[in-house]
């Protein structure tokens, strides 16, 4: 089969956040799932279970014979050996959703004559309730060829996304901007959020503090843009508050100011290009960074 289209059956192994997502999201959209299968029987069973017309299969490869498409939604690691280990029809479609891993990954069910794509969602997906939620207006990095890639670039505009196209050679490169957006961007969070305890608060204070300005960051992103949006000491030139920063880390949270000389660090170009900055400034307050330690 080659002719992919939206009463297509679906099938997907690996029910966690993003398989979830995605086969609650399609469903929503008019695609039909029909098949589920995950490691756990019962995970399989409670996606099944919010899907008209879905089974939930004890095999993989129940839901391969039963499926002229299959999403992989398995963790990364894991999908050459699965792909590897099923049996896979000609023209039939195989999608894996990593966006680190290439399709060569899929090198199995290629040589049986399945039809290869990639969709990865560019969000932050930590379960199903929330990844729906969050899921219109996401970017869709794909990798595909022929129909498959119009296949899964109308499948990103209906669920309310749009989908850009990748070469294998720019996977990991586009997947660090999603872990920098997504996995260090909440560390950075709870690294901010634990600094409240030094001052005899709580880490959930520092969570709705941190929350709240996350937000006006994200606006202020989104309508300004960068380099715009910047703003704070590393704009502003503000030496001596940097400076103080330096010395308070120095004193009171060693642990954290590694992180912090590294992200100023990487902020002061972007200040030196919004014209608020000068090279000078940017120049002095490098070198103070550079030369801070936790030490």
């Amino acid at each position: 089969m080659t002719d992919f289209h939206l009463q297509t059956s679906l099938g997907f192994i690996g029910a966690g956040a993003v398989g979830g997502t995605l086969a609650v999201a399609l469903t929503q959209a008019g695609y039909r799932v029909v098949a589920v299968a995950s490691r756990s029987f019962t995970s399989a069973q409670r996606l099944a279970e919010r899907l008209p017309d879905c089974t939930a299969y004890a095999t993989p490869q129940q839901v391969v014979a039963g499926c002229d498409l299959v999403f992989l939604t398995t963790p990364d690691d894991a999908l050459g050996a699965l792909a590897s280990a099923l049996t896979w029809r000609a023209g039939q479609g195989v999608v894996h959703c990593s966006g680190a891993t290439s399709l060569e990954v899929l090198a199995h069910p290629l040589s049986q004559g399945a039809l290869l794509g990639a969709l990865h969602p560019f969000q932050a997906v930590a379960s199903i309730e929330a990844g729906l939620a969050n899921l219109p207006g996401t970017t869709f990095g794909i990798e595909a060829d022929g129909a498959m890639r119009e296949f899964l670039a109308a499948m990103a505009q209906a669920l309310h996304g749009r989908g850009i196209f990748l070469t294998a050679a720019d996977k990991v490169l586009y997947h660090l901007s999603a872990v920098t957006m997504g996995n260090l961007l909440t560390g950075l969070a709870a690294t901010a959020a634990q600094l409240w305890e030094h001052l005899g608060l709580s880490r959930e204070d520092g969570v709705q503090a941190v929350v709240a300005m996350m937000r006006s960051v994200t606006h202020n992103i989104a309508t300004a843009g960068i380099p715009a949006a910047l703003a704070g000491p590393y704009v502003r030139g503000d030496i001596g508050t940097v400076r103080r920063h330096l010395e308070t880390l120095h004193t009171r949270a060693p642990e954290v100011l590694p992180l912090y000389r590294e992200l100023a660090l990487a902020a002061l170009p972007f200040g030196v290009e919004k014209r608020a900055l000068s090279l000078k400034q940017s120049q002095a307050i490098q070198a103070l960074l550079k030369a801070a330690t936790s030490a």
